[in-house]
């Protein structure tokens, strides 16, 4: 462990200064790395937490808004598309989306009762069965 810190010193301090410490003594190495070490720690929390606290809040991790609501939209699409054209039960095209899309039943039901309002414009402007193979070509329609 005490070589480890001396070879952390050698990046942090000028050759000369950590030659003059090591002819006085091993004890003033080791307590010059502590030292570094101490200070380096200190600086990187200084960074991470006061300096560059505006630049981290602008990071945001987590699901891409955008393309929850395209997988939405086709989620939607593909349901009228069972249910119109395929003539489907209820249960069979959960079950389908369940394994096309790989989301829990419960979760798809949900999808498609917050998004009702796209349901609606597709029943009442019955859209041709290219619409739906241009927008999402990768599904068979």
């Amino acid at each position: 462990m005490p070589e480890a810190a001396v070879l952390a010193a050698f990046r942090y301090i000028h050759h000369s200064v950590l030659w003059i410490c090591c002819k006085k003594s091993y004890q003033n190495v080791i307590y010059l790395c502590a030292l570094i070490l101490s200070f380096m720690r200190g600086q990187r929390i200084f960074n991470e937490y006061i300096k560059d606290n505006e630049s981290n809040k602008a990071i945001v991790k987590g699901r891409n808004n955008k393309l929850v609501t395209k997988r939405n939209e086709c989620l939607v699409a593909r349901y009228y598309y069972y249910g119109h054209y395929k003539k489907m039960f209820y249960e069979e095209i959960i079950r389908q989306l369940v394994g096309e899309f790989f989301i829990a039943p419960n979760t798809i039901v949900n999808i498609i009762q917050e998004n009702t309002d796209q349901l609606q414009f597709i029943k009442l402007k019955p859209l041709p069965l290219y619409y739906f193979q241009n927008h999402w070509p990768h599904f068979k329609w």
